[in-house]
């Protein structure tokens, strides 16, 4: 039988196919879950300025209200790399999630405040007692109050938690419904700038450091994460770098003024790291979940197993301080 003659449309259909079968799996977009508190700027520069895609990555990036969101995304299957802060992960450990930590990219002691209403009696931290208190429950603001309490020798059982709905933001607390309230920023300086001469910041030493973090699906390639760190290594040059140009960016995204987004980002260390002391903030954070009947599996997640130091290890060697 003479051989089939193949015209050219027949030709650019099979070299279509072999090109198809041989896409790379990673060929479809890499999902981001980015929180959009101040906490998360260096990812959101990362994102407005093109360095995912500099570093050869094609990254979606799903917004969420906070961390403990993000992290909701990730371990729902709907995004593979996530940024969140401490304490949401002790609680997704705690249900049985797991997640590789890839590294921490930002700090500070000055994220979250606990602002207190004068017309209810709140001066002081001693005030508090007999109290109702709001708080996200599982985020760093619930962790930061139970530390504040301690810290200003509220006893614990003299306060009442009230869970507040991230979404509602301070109108819990604007409308009077708890006594007092722990934000993270943006929602807390906009809180007591609303309140006025309602609302008082509760002054204390500084209890708790939050510590943010880039987390990842497990099976994710160091290739991947490495590009994803090189990116992120790129917005937190910018802003240390660049402040300027990086507040006029945020200033944008934020709709908010150069001022505003001065004032958002002071007290905020962001550079790259796996550090000692996220491990022992997480065991504090897992030991003090449990003494509060908040998880209902006691057994405290190996943390170190979990730190995926390689890609960290392989962008820049003095980033990590952890001993594994």
């Amino acid at each position: 039988m003479p051989a089939m003659h193949r015209g050219p449309a027949q030709l650019l259909i099979g070299l279509s196919l072999v090109l198809l079968l041989a896409a790379p799996a990673w060929a479809a977009p890499l999902v981001l879950a980015l929180g959009e508190s101040t906490l998360f700027a260096p990812l959101q520069l990362a994102n407005l300025e093109g360095y995912f895609a500099a570093e050869g990555l094609d990254v979606r990036i799903q917004p969420c209200i906070n961390g403990r969101r993000c992290l909701k995304h990730l371990t729902d299957g709907e995004a593979q790399v996530a940024t969140v802060a401490d304490t949401p992960m002790v609680f997704a450990l705690h249900a049985g999630h797991r997640f590789d930590i890839v590294a921490t990219f930002g700090t500070s002691a000055k994220d979250t405040m606990l602002l207190g209403r004068v017309d209810r009696g709140v001066r002081t931290p001693a005030d508090l007692a007999g109290k109702r208190i709001g708080v996200a429950r599982g985020t760093s603001a619930h962790y930061f109050t139970n530390v504040f309490l301690l810290v200003n020798g509220v006893p614990r059982d003299t306060v009442s938690f009230v869970f507040l709905d991230p979404n509602r933001g301070a109108e819990p607390l604007l409308r009077g419904e708890v006594d007092a309230a722990a934000f993270y920023r943006p929602v807390g300086p906009q809180a007591a700038e609303q309140l006025g001469a309602k609302g008082q910041v509760l002054a204390t030493l500084r209890p708790y450091t939050v510590m943010v973090n880039l987390v990842a699906q497990p099976g994710l390639s160091q290739d991947t994460l490495l590009r994803l760190l090189r990116a992120t290594q790129r917005g937190i040059a910018l802003l240390n770098g660049q402040p300027a140009r990086a507040r006029a960016l945020l200033a944008a995204l934020w709709k908010q003024d150069a001022k505003a987004v001065a004032s958002q980002l002071d007290g905020y260390d962001f550079r790259l790291g796996l550090d000692q002391s996220l491990l022992s903030t997480l065991e504090a954070e897992s030991r003090w979940a449990v003494r509060e009947g908040l998880v209902d599996n006691p057994a405290m997640p190996d943390y170190l197993e979990l730190m995926r130091i390689e890609p960290l290890r392989a962008l820049d060697p003095r980033a990590m301080t952890l001993i594994k």
